[in-house]
């Protein structure tokens, strides 16, 4: 089209100078009036050949597009529907349909990507089809396959109505304040935490158009519409950093949990799905927000504290009553633990065997599948004789023989099928009882009867020893009291870490059950090998972001134990606040360990990569990844935490 108006202006000027010549030939000259004039008819006929030439090139180019085209889209063409564009392999536009001239959009004889850039995935094929605006209008590109011809739609009036509706869709939410009922202590109290943090979360609602009621003191139900979730989003919730630094002002443990769900057709279902976000995010500890969009993952926001320590014994009473009733209605009981178990895993599945059998029922502890951690396998090697006399400790393949429809197989220490020592036997099993204390997954893979999941626990062995003052007759072996006691100090680095009171009440039932510290830490210690491998992996730490160590070590096998002993060591270096250790386990599987001093998240950076754990201590395993795969990997997920908790950082200023 362009090269066309560019002759139509050549021919104009061409015309004018014809004129002029004429004027000179005739007046200046003095050449004979019918001379001239044929002179000028002859040019005037030559350019009246080159439009007629042209033209039907033009026409010849039309047609020649039009034919490449099905009849389908030649109708739509002539109906005006469609938008058609057609370029040469040097991406040059040479041809635009009428579309786009009725809209005054003409860029013949320009560069494709030049014009519109962000349809470079249609043009090579990576995606089928890309939305653009242009002129504040909304196209839909399409490529005819194998062809230099892009198909543009207009659908700005589906896309302005599909909008409409999105940001109209109801949006149901909950905002619980953590912790309410705990510091609530004194009239003072209340008046501070109502005045300086229950007032301003309301009126941060209010003025984001939100509608809230009051379901209880420490819990609002919120009403909104998806353009509203949208203003909290941009807005990076900004209400948990008020409620997080009001709380910080006056030495107060309360945060604030929230959760949204939207794009449920059924209300009961909307409603339900919120409750069970928000005890989501609070067995996880609770200062974030969950979000999920109906078929979709839930998706996390926040989380910058660690799970705070929740004292109550109604809630433990309670909970041990209720494993308790499911214990004696099941035929016989069957433990399992984790892959790669250790002794917190192993020590805790102990102690729900003796829970167990103060009960009178059957119960088998698989222990012989799905490998142990080399320090644990050198205990239970030890003290086989004595477990055995009171355990039975099972492979899963003769457990399974054991397995009834009425049997309870209880998982502790994991809540994940995959992270299992028993898969077989879960997909089988029709009660399932959970006893956890890491961070929860939003979906679990495993319909669970009980579930039991304390993240502001520091092991499992501390919650399942919190159980035995709730069991009568029960005995606990001083094999067994150890074991779970050096469950404790593994998990917790030696009381280093995610040790709160409810630690070291755990530590002084079993300690007066039979358990002896000084033992323990002799079980504890790690061989010399152990030692000259453990130091292999810290000689291999780079310094990354100035505050973090990175180590990804390509050569040689590492258990998991190793790897995270060797994490927990660095994290104790000064100025250094996180520590990422990827290694190979065996041939085929590659982990990464990852320990915190708090003030970054790593299980919500792992998590990203399908990992898990607690904000100061997480892990995950891949199979047949390469060790410098996983450690790009986790290098794109970094900067875009650091990034994320940058903006976040910024929206904490007062």
């Amino acid at each position: 089209m362009k090269s066309l108006n560019g002759l139509k202006v050549f021919a104009a000027i061409v015309c004018l100078l014809l004129g002029t010549c004429l004027f000179i030939a005739y007046y200046l000259l003095n050449l004979k009036v019918l001379s001239a004039i044929l002179v000028y008819a002859v040019f005037v006929v030559l350019i009246v050949v080159i439009f007629v030439v042209v033209k039907a090139r033009k026409k010849e180019d039309i047609d020649d597009i039009l034919a490449k085209l099905n009849d389908s889209t030649k109708l739509a063409l002539k109906e005006g529907d469609l938008g058609l564009l057609v370029y040469d392999k040097n991406y040059k536009i040479t041809f635009m349909s009428d579309l786009f001239i009725e809209n005054e959009i003409d860029h013949t004889g320009e560069k494709l990507l030049t014009w519109i850039p962000e349809i470079q995935s249609v043009v090579d094929g990576t995606n089928d089809r890309s939305v653009i605006v242009i002129n504040d209008e909304k196209y839909e590109v399409s490529k005819k396959s194998d062809s230099y011809v892009l198909i543009f739609k207009d659908i700005s009036k589906e896309y302005d109505l599909e909008k409409r509706i999105k940001d109209e869709a109801y949006v149901l939410g909950l905002c619980n304040f953590d912790n309410y009922d705990e510091v609530a202590e004194s009239e003072d109290t209340i008046t501070y935490v109502n005045a300086n943090i229950k007032i301003p979360v309301m009126e941060y609602f209010k003025k984001h158009g939100i509608v809230y009621r009051t379901l209880r003191n420490n819990r609002l139900q919120l009403i909104l519409n998806y353009q509203k979730y949208e203003e909290l989003y941009k807005d990076r919730f900004s209400i948990l950093n008020i409620v997080r630094r009001e709380a910080k002002k006056a030495d107060l443990d309360i945060t604030l949990s929230m959760a949204f769900a939207y794009d449920y057709e059924d209300l009961a279902e909307l409603d339900n799905e919120t409750s069970n976000l928000l005890e989501i995010a609070q067995t996880r500890g609770g200062d974030q927000v969950v979000v999920r969009q109906y078929g979709k993952d839930a998706i996390f926001y926040g989380g910058s504290s660690e799970a705070r320590e929740k004292q109550s014994k109604v809630k433990v009473r309670v909970m041990t009553n209720s494993i308790k009733q499911l214990i004696k209605d099941s035929d016989n009981i069957i433990i399992v633990g984790h892959s790669e178990a250790d002794s917190d895993c192993i020590g805790s599945m102990l102690g729900v065997s003796c829970m167990v059998n103060a009960l009178g029922k059957d119960n088998y502890v698989v222990c012989m599948s799905g490998e142990i951690e080399p320090m644990t396998k050198d205990v239970l090697s030890k003290y086989n004789k004595e477990l055995s006399e009171d355990h039975k400790l099972v492979s899963e393949n003769e457990a399974m023989n054991h397995l009834t429809d009425n049997s309870l197989v209880i998982m502790c220490d994991h809540h994940s099928l995959a992270q299992s020592n028993c898969q077989a036997l879960l997909n089988q099993a029709k009660k399932i009882a959970i006893i956890d204390h890491h961070r929860r997954k939003a979906d679990l893979d495993v319909d669970a009867t009980y579930l039991y999941v304390e993240a502001s626990a520091s092991s499992t062995c501390e919650i399942i020893s919190e159980f035995f003052a709730y069991i009568p007759r029960i005995e606990v072996s001083d094999v067994v009291a150890n074991i779970m006691y050096l469950g404790i100090i593994i998990d917790t680095n030696h009381f280093r870490v995610r040790t709160g009171s409810r630690t070291f009440d755990a530590a002084k039932s079993l300690r007066n059950i039979g358990a002896e510290p000084t033992l323990v830490e002799t079980l504890a210690q790690e061989p010399y090998i152990n030692l000259k491998k453990r130091i292999d992996i810290i000689n291999s730490a780079v310094r990354i972001y100035d505050d973090i160590l990175l180590v990804c070590v390509e050569k040689g096998e590492y258990s998991r134990s190793l790897a995270s002993q060797a994490s927990d060591s660095m994290i104790q270096t000064k100025d250094i606040e996180a520590v990422f250790t990827i290694c190979y386990t065996t041939n085929d599987e590659s982990i990464i360990t990852a320990r915190s001093k708090g003030s970054i998240n790593v299980q919500a950076i792992l998590e990203k990569m399908n990992g898990g754990g607690h904000m100061t201590v997480a892990g995950l395993q891949r199979k047949n990844v390469l060790v410098t795969d996983l450690k790009n990997e986790l290098l794109g997920v970094l900067e875009e935490y650091l990034a994320n908790k940058e903006k976040q950082d910024e929206s904490d200023i007062a």
